[in-house]
C-alpha cells in the first residue's frame, strides 16, 4: 500500500494533465450545462483540499448519481482543465471512478486538520476570558468554555461541509480567528464595546455542533440543520445560558442581535434574520465575512 503520490495532491493540481489519483467524494449534485446537457458535479477532497469534478456520463446522469456513494474514497481517472478558461481555477473531467477499498490507500491521505496549534487556540479563548471586565459576559463564556462536554465538541467541530475551515477543529479556528479580527478592530475604534464583541466572536457559531454529522473524512448536514439554521441554534443556545445566569434584558438583546445578524444585511439572503443595528454587530459581520472569503479562497 503506497500514498498519493505529491504531484496528485489537490494543492499541486495547478496545470492542465490527464490524471488517476484517489480522492474523497465529499459532495455531489446533478446540474444542466448551457448546452442542456445533464451532468454530474462532484466535490473532491484530500487533506491538502478541495477541487471541483465533472462527470458527464453517456446513460443516465440520475442512475449514477445514485451509485455514486458521498463520503467513501474513490480512484478518479480524467483531465485537469482550467475552467472557467483563463479563470485560474483548475477541475477535474472525470471520465471514470472506482470506490477503493480500506486496503488501498492510506487514510492519513484524507484527514483534513487545522494548521493551527490548538494549543495557541485554546489559550486565546482562556485569555480572553480571563480579561473579561464584564462579570456578566465573563460568566456567560465560562458556561461555555468551562463546561468538558461542550468543549470537547466545539474543539474537534467543522465549520463548514465544502466552504471555509470544512474540516475537523474548523469551528475553533474560525471561532478564534474571527476573535483576533475584532481585537484589531477595536484597536482601530475603541469606542467599541470590547466584552460584548469579543463574547460573540467566539459565541457566534456555536450552533454548529449541532449542524453537521462527520467523521475522518465525511462532513453532512444534521437533522437539525436542515430544520434549524446555525444562527437560529447558537441564538437558542445562548439564549438558554443567558437565561440560566439571570442576564439583564438589555444585555442579553444585544448578545442576540449579534449572533442573529451576523451574516449581515436581511437582504443578502445569508441568513440573518435582523440587519446589523449596533457598531459592534456591524464590526462581527465583517469579521466574520473577512474571515471566511480570505480562508476560503486559501483553501481552494
Amino acid at each position: 500500500m503506497t500514498g498519493k503520490l505529491a504531484e496528485d495532491w489537490v494543492e499541486n493540481l495547478d496545470c492542465e494533465r490527464k490524471i488517476e489519483a484517489a480522492f474523497v467524494i465529499a459532495h455531489k449534485t446533478m446540474r444542466t450545462a448551457s448546452s442542456g446537457r445533464h451532468y454530474l458535479a462532484l466535490s473532491l477532497t484530500d487533506k491538502t483540499g478541495r477541487i471541483d469534478g465533472r462527470m458527464f456520463p453517456d446513460s443516465k446522469v440520475e442512475n449514477l448519481f445514485n451509485s455514486i456513494p458521498t463520503g467513501t474514497i474513490c480512484q478518479v481517472e480524467g483531465a485537469v482543465t482550467e475552467f472557467p478558461p483563463r479563470s485560474g481555477k483548475m477541475n477535474i473531467i472525470i471520465y471514470s471512478l472506482r470506490e477503493l477499498g480500506e486496503d488501498e490507500y492510506l487514510l492519513e491521505d484524507f484527514i483534513a486538520t487545522s494548521p493551527n496549534s490548538k494549543k495557541w487556540l485554546v489559550q486565546e479563548i482562556r485569555e480572553t476570558i480571563q480579561n473579561m471586565e464584564n462579570d456578566d459576559l465573563k460568566n456567560l463564556l465560562k458556561s461555555f468554555f468551562c463546561n468538558q462536554e461542550f468543549t470537547e465538541q466545539f474543539y474537534k467541530a467543522p465549520a463548514a461541509i465544502i466552504h471555509h475551515h470544512n474540516y475537523q477543529g474548523g469551528l475553533l479556528d474560525h471561532s478564534v480567528e474571527v476573535l483576533l479580527i475584532c481585537q484589531r478592530l477595536c484597536e482601530l475604534f475603541p469606542q467599541l464595546d470590547r466584552d460584548l464583541l469579543f463574547t460573540c466572536a467566539l459565541l457566534h457559531d456555536v450552533g454548529k455542533i449541532r449542524t453537521y454529522d462527520y467523521d475522518k473524512v465525511k462532513i453532512e448536514m444534521s437533522t437539525n440543520s436542515i430544520l434549524l439554521d446555525h444562527l437560529y441554534m447558537s441564538a437558542d443556545m445562548v439564549n438558554d445560558h443567558m437565561k440560566r445566569l439571570n442576564f439583564s434584558e438589555e444585555l442579553s438583546q444585544k448578545v442576540l442581535h449579534l449572533i442573529l445578524s451576523h451574516h449581515g444585511s436581511v437582504s443578502l439572503g445569508w441568513g440573518s434574520t435582523v440587519n446589523p443595528k449596533i457598531p459592534e454587530a456591524v464590526a462581527l459581520h465583517h469579521a466574520d465575512n473577512l474571515d471566511a472569503r480570505v480562508k476560503e479562497m486559501i483553501q481552494k
